[in-house]
């Protein structure tokens, strides 16, 4: 299932941070989804010192023994490293996944392969578990003391007008 992102800059909400001038307050931002991009939004603007609000309806991932859904590994290229290394996370990451330097094709015969490189030579794409990819990102988002996580919260509806969000809670809405 896909997550919904959205988000709102709602003003004068946020922690006040001392800059050259008088005292302003950072904008808020609200994330419908914690999976694997409303995860690492999350660590996007954490970093930026935005206060953020991420809302999912799923249980914690990190606290469930089966999560239902996407279980095949997750193959990073160049751009998902260079995402996870702008977080502060890449090293990490990297390190514990599977370098794929090529994919073997077998021809129509059933007997010759055909090995196609990922990219240039001494490239790779990295193949990670994609659950603990996400169990990682949110752990860093929360680290920051301006990120909040709210588990099975579902966002129903959102008014901008107004900057209004409405989300059921547990089946309830409110």
């Amino acid at each position: 299932m896909y997550d919904l992102y959205l988000s709102r800059l709602f003003k004068n909400q946020g922690p006040k941070i001392k800059d050259q001038s008088p005292y302003f307050q950072m904008p808020k931002v609200i994330i419908a989804g914690a999976g694997l991009v409303g995860a690492l939004h999350a660590c996007f603007f954490a970093k930026r010192g935005w206060t953020v609000e991420v809302y999912e309806f799923r249980r914690d991932i990190r606290t469930m023994e089966h999560v239902p859904g996407r279980s095949i590994n997750l193959a990073l290229s160049f751009r998902g490293k260079t995402a996870l290394e702008a977080v502060g996370l890449k090293d990490y990451i990297v390190d514990q996944g599977v370098q794929m330097h090529a994919r073997l094709v077998h021809e129509t015969d059933g007997v010759h392969t055909n090995r196609q490189p990922y990219g240039q030579p001494g490239e790779h794409i990295v193949s990670i578990n994609r659950r603990h990819l996400n169990e990682v990102m949110i752990t860093q988002a929360e680290r920051a003391p301006n990120v909040r996580f709210f588990f099975r919260h579902k966002v129903k509806k959102v008014d901008l007008q107004r900057n209004e969000l409405i989300v059921e809670h547990d089946g309830v809405e409110g």
